[in-house]
């Protein structure tokens, strides 16, 4: 009992100990979330995911911390691609604005709207973020250079010649041997005059003003453009960036120094999604190849024309495309004639099953006819027919696979123990009981006569004749299973009832009729040859026309003689040949041709977008392809795909 106590109070201890680590842990974890929260509000995202993810980590099922993270996931990737379209407006901005055509000067004034829009929608979304300070001075001066370009596109045609005019004499005088750059300061101030706003002409200013204060520098700065610039033209990009940030590193403000690094840095990210796509192509090439060899052909259609979209003539994708149809064509006329063999094949497996009367083997055929071919009508009755002779069979006698097998077969041992020891009334008991259950079993009724004979010897003959006048009226009804069945019974019970042997033969005579066309008289079995010949002739000359006049002919032959086995296959054959031949398997719920074209379309163009660097109007259209297309993988998987790159 001692130790009984001593060991209710450790566990006691212990469970003090878990709750309160437990409540700890909560605590803690509530003051982070706290804290976590705190940060969020102030829109520092980094802090707040840090503690939120500590907070999961204590507590992984916490789904109101979950949600918080996917929250903030969210917000920082509406950031990321905001920035992203805004780089992209950036540089086309800043390309079109140092053009002299009023088209492309406007082109630039709405990009670089556009640019400063998403910049100031990204900032606010993540004002915190390092990358959108950094930025912050290439929105300044992209503000400054529309500004620059609305003043140029407000100017006459002479006073725009006049101001090019002027900028011209100002580069010249300061790329000549022995710059003058007091002269070039005056024509900078004088273009800024009429455009105050010039970004051209504010950097030559400011690199006037910094030459003549500081004669050293500058030298130093020309000597690194110089060298930056030939290395740059000799496409010796890593080369040249070192350069081009020395000049920084002397000029901050150089503006030339920092159009080129940008250049440098559009060449590289450029060949770097090149290398991309060219990865991407080989890898759906590489599909392509894979899915032809399986005969998945749509899906290798797919990853084909998704190589070419990203890389025009990439390798042989375009031959191999090219090539589908035949191939298409080729395996469907391969798998046709494969299930309509493996069809013709079961079906007759099922018939001879069935003539043979092992209709267990039969109805297995049968199923695995209809699960290859469910519109099978031949299969479906012949599945009907084999179930009802096997139901009879079961009735008969009850095997070891019936759920009732041990029930019938302990009143049988009873039955027939009850018999041996002469107690013949207790003996009928209990083949009644099964009679009861199956009434056409032989066994109960073979021993419920032959009881009978035994409690009433003296009247044996009645007994025996009223079974015989049973089996002579199905005889009578052309039911010669049942007749044979009963006059069996006598004969193991009377072995020399007078005229037993005749009738027993009869009624295998009637069944082996029945089995070969019951009533057909020689006129009626010519003319079945006759049709049937002419069907094998028409089917053999081939073409569509003549198959379905032959199938006409042995249908009228199975309709006269249903127990014609070779008319019965025939006809199954050629139905299922034209079933299956005319028409696709049905695989599901699937596409409309005008949803597949808008499919194809939209994943296309998605695929076009991407390879320009758009990634939102690839995103755009990979949904539309979900909306139509739920189930699409390549669509999904190319979004996510996406979504990853622009967030690293």
């Amino acid at each position: 009992m001692v130790y009984k106590s001593k060991s209710i109070a450790i566990v006691s201890a212990m469970l003090m100990v878990t709750q309160f680590y437990s409540g700890l842990q909560s605590a803690t974890v509530r003051e982070m979330d706290r804290d976590a929260q705190a940060y969020f509000d102030k829109r520092d995202y980094n802090q707040a995911i840090g503690l939120w993810l500590s907070c999961l980590d204590m507590e992984p099922d916490n789904e109101k911390i979950q949600q918080k993270i996917e929250m903030v996931y969210e917000i920082k990737q509406r950031k990321d691609i905001s920035y992203q379209k805004a780089r992209l407006s950036y540089r086309i901005a800043r390309k079109k604005l140092k053009s002299d055509q009023d088209p492309e000067l406007e082109l630039g004034i709405t990009m670089g709207k556009g640019a400063i829009k998403d910049y100031i929608t990204a900032y606010k979304l993540d004002p915190n973020d390092n990358e959108m300070k950094d930025a912050l001075a290439d929105m300044k001066n992209l503000d400054n250079e529309i500004r620059a370009a609305e003043e140029r596109l407000r100017l006459s045609r002479a006073m725009r010649e006049k101001i090019e005019q002027l900028k011209t004499d100002a580069r010249t005088e300061m790329a000549a041997e022995y710059p003058d750059y007091e002269k070039a300061r005056k024509l900078w101030k004088e273009v800024l005059r009429y455009v105050p706003q010039d970004s051209e002409a504010l950097e030559g200013k400011r690199k006037c003003d910094f030459a003549i204060e500081n004669r050293i520098k500058f030298e130093k700065i020309r000597y690194y453009m110089a060298r930056g610039i030939e290395k740059f033209d000799k496409k010796d990009y890593p080369g040249a960036r070192p350069e081009f940030e020395e000049v920084l590193k002397v000029d901050p403000k150089h503006r030339e120094a920092r159009d080129y690094l940008e250049k440098i840095t559009e060449i590289i990210d450029e060949k770097m999604m090149y290398a991309q796509r060219q990865k991407q192509a080989e890898d759906s090439y590489q599909s392509g190849i894979n899915n032809i060899k399986n005969n998945r052909f749509d899906e290798a259609q797919q990853d084909l024309e998704t190589a070419l979209a990203l890389i025009k003539d990439y390798r042989d994708a375009r031959e191999r495309l090219r090539d589908l149809d035949r191939l298409r064509k080729e395996y469907k006329k391969r798998e046709q004639a494969l299930r309509l063999q493996r069809i013709n094949q079961k079906f007759q497996e099922g018939i001879m099953a069935y003539t043979q009367g092992k209709y267990k083997e039969a109805i297995d055929a049968f199923v695995a006819t209809l699960a290859m071919d469910n519109r099978n009508t031949q299969a479906r009755e012949y599945l009907r027919r084999a179930r009802d002779a096997q139901r009879i069979n079961e009735e008969e006698m009850v095997d070891e696979n019936s759920p009732y097998y041990d029930v019938v077969n302990s009143l049988i041992v009873a039955g027939r123990s009850l018999y041996d020891k002469g107690e013949y009334a207790g003996s009928r008991k209990k083949w009644d009981s099964i009679l009861n259950l199956f009434p056409k079993n032989k066994i109960a009724r073979e021993y419920i006569i032959k009881c009978d004979l035994m409690i009433n010897p003296e009247n044996k003959d009645n007994v025996v004749a009223t079974r015989i006048m049973e089996g002579r009226g199905y005889m009578d009804k052309k039911d010669f299973r049942n007749a044979l069945r009963i006059f069996n019974i006598i004969k193991s019970i009377d072995r020399n009832y007078p005229g037993l042997d005749n009738l027993i033969a009869q009624a295998n005579a009637g069944m082996k009729e029945t089995a070969a066309g019951g009533d057909l008289t020689p006129a009626d079995r010519a003319e079945l040859n006759r049709r049937y010949d002419i069907g094998m002739n028409l089917y053999q000359m081939g073409g569509k026309d003549n198959i379905e006049k032959a199938l006409a002919q042995f249908r009228w032959v199975v309709q006269k003689d249903p127990t014609n086995v070779k008319a019965v296959v025939t006809v199954n054959k050629i139905e299922s040949q034209l079933r299956i031949g005319g028409a696709e398997a049905d695989r599901g719920q699937m596409l409309t041709a005008k949803q597949r074209e808008l499919v194809n379309k939209y994943y296309y163009n998605g695929i076009n977008y991407y390879s320009n660097n758009n990634f939102q109007r690839a995103i755009e259209e990979w949904r539309k392809v979900l909306a139509i297309d739920p189930g699409n993988v390549k669509a999904r998987n190319n979004i996510r795909k996406v979504l990853a790159f622009m967030e690293r």
